[in-house]
């Protein structure tokens, strides 16, 4: 739905609970990207947000966290501003209004999100597509942070305002295509959630976070080997997490009590794997397969670091025994510097 309120309990029970609210699956992890856009969001309630991520991270699971370390007693108030109704998106973010606005200050109806959410958040999914009138009216109230409202002279605007957007709106800004104003009005540092592509080091707690989602029970939740953590942090999973997750559904549904590599391998989309294929053909066995992805992966670590083999088998997660073990029965050996260099 485009548009929902929630309003979390009050009391002290409430407070202890949203003192410290689990983080969403694409906060998991402890690579140094991860902790800074953790770090970002633990910090006091300053004003508007902006969160940059890429299609399938869960920006709305992001904003819910946001609103939960700050203001869990308050409504949370989510509107989605990629819909084609411009006149309703209106209605949703400024309200009914008056045709004639005032000068000084910007016209809010009673039905805005920035009225209805009080002292709460309002989340703005997918800002950069708000259209430029929207842009312009948001511009105002967050520049001012009062607003006309109803047949009130002026209305102090207490909602925090988080909005996400793709990376890209910075782009769009510099073009023309965003209001760079409204873009500023969300502060010099915006949070940046890192693709899964970028952060091979938080897959195990990523995939562990997915799988008791899934299962509905952490404690029943498969274990993963790590191997078959090996292969899932090789992929480039351009959908991000919840290509990830509609991946590990269909494991789950396969695997036992461990999630093994040849279970993941067995249902990877087929793209990451035609490299593979095109140099073996076509009749390839899945152990054959598996090998050449295994061998070809651990080859790729090694050189991203240098061949330094304690760098590479804690980016593994293995044993820098195993990775020399690894390394002699897959027949992976350091190229001549002149290779490199082509």
């Amino acid at each position: 739905m485009p548009i929902s309120a929630s309003l979390r309990p009050h009391g002290r029970r409430a407070a202890a609970a949203s003192a410290q609210p689990p983080f969403p699956p694409a906060l998991a992890g402890e690579s140094a990207s991860v902790r800074r856009a953790r770090a970002a969001l633990d910090l006091p309630d300053v004003g508007p947000l902006l969160i940059l991520a890429e299609d399938g991270l869960d920006p709305l699971s992001i904003a819910r966290y946001a609103h939960a370390r700050s203001r869990a007693t308050q409504p949370f108030v989510h509107v989605d501003c990629a819909q084609p109704d411009a006149a309703r998106l209106e209605r949703l973010v400024l309200g009914e209004r008056p045709a004639a606005s005032s000068r000084d200050l910007e016209t809010l109806g009673t039905g805005s999100a920035l009225v209805t959410a009080r002292r709460g958040t309002v989340f703005l999914e997918n800002v950069g597509e708000l259209p430029a009138a929207i842009q312009r009216g948001l511009a105002r109230v967050l520049r001012d942070g009062e607003a006309r409202v109803g047949a009130r002279d002026r209305v102090r605007v207490r909602a925090r305002v988080i909005a996400s957007a793709p990376p890209s709106i910075q782009a769009d800004a510099r073009d023309g295509r965003f209001r760079a104003d409204l873009l500023r009005r969300f502060g010099a540092l915006p949070i940046v959630i890192p693709a899964l592509r970028a952060r091979a080091e938080d897959m195990p707690a990523i995939a562990s976070r997915l799988a008791a989602d899934i299962s509905g029970d952490r404690r029943r939740a498969p274990a993963f080997t790590k191997m078959a953590l090996t292969v899932l942090a090789a992929m480039p999973w351009p959908g991000n997490l919840e290509e990830l997750r509609t991946t590990l559904d269909r494991v789950l549904r396969e695997a036992g009590d461990t999630v093994r590599q040849e279970d993941v391998l067995q249902l990877l989309p087929i793209a990451p794997l035609q490299d593979v294929m095109r140099r073996g053909g076509p009749a390839v066995s899945l152990r054959e397969a598996r090998r050449r992805f295994e061998r070809d992966y651990i080859a790729a670590v090694l050189e991203r670091h240098d061949w330094r083999m304690r760098d590479a088998a804690r980016t593994l997660g293995i044993e820098r025994a195993n990775l020399y073990r690894k390394t002699r029965q897959l027949g992976i050996a350091r190229s001549a510097p002149a290779e490199r260099g082509r």
